[in-house]
């Protein structure tokens, strides 16, 4: 399975697998930011994150803690971590990232069908900005 979306700020996104593939276990994606691309501060109250960079450069904020990414860097945000990131680098960078539990994948889907609500959907999958 592959379905591949649209999200605002222009990054495409594609879900490998989601909830009905693994049983609940986790879900996992390949994420493509574009140059500029950043995310504020949150944290996801259901699930942990676990970011693999395959192309590009990015900075990663997880509890305070700041750390530059590149191809075959591996960073875990443990569920209710604050956390944020950015694309630095001068290309569209590519990412594989795993969610786990499943779930949030709907956020994904919800964002790219109506982008405007992306802010509200976000907080109704439990994500806590701060």
């Amino acid at each position: 399975m592959s379905e591949a979306l649209t999200l605002p700020g222009g990054v495409r996104v594609e879900i490998q697998l989601d909830g009905s593939d693994t049983g609940g276990a986790h879900a996992l994606l390949v994420d493509h930011p574009p140059v500029g691309w950043s995310l504020p501060p949150h944290r996801h109250r259901n699930e942990s994150e676990t970011i693999h960079v395959v192309a590009g450069r990015f900075e990663l904020f997880v509890d305070g803690e700041r750390r530059e990414l590149g191809p075959g860097d591996t960073a875990h945000v443990p569920r209710g971590v604050l956390h944020s990131g950015a694309n630095i680098g001068d290309d569209e960078g590519q990412r594989v990232i795993v969610f786990a539990p499943a779930g949030i994948e709907g956020w994904f889907r919800e964002a790219s069908a109506n982008p405007d609500a992306a802010g509200e959907l976000a907080l109704r999958y439990g994500w806590e900005f701060g």
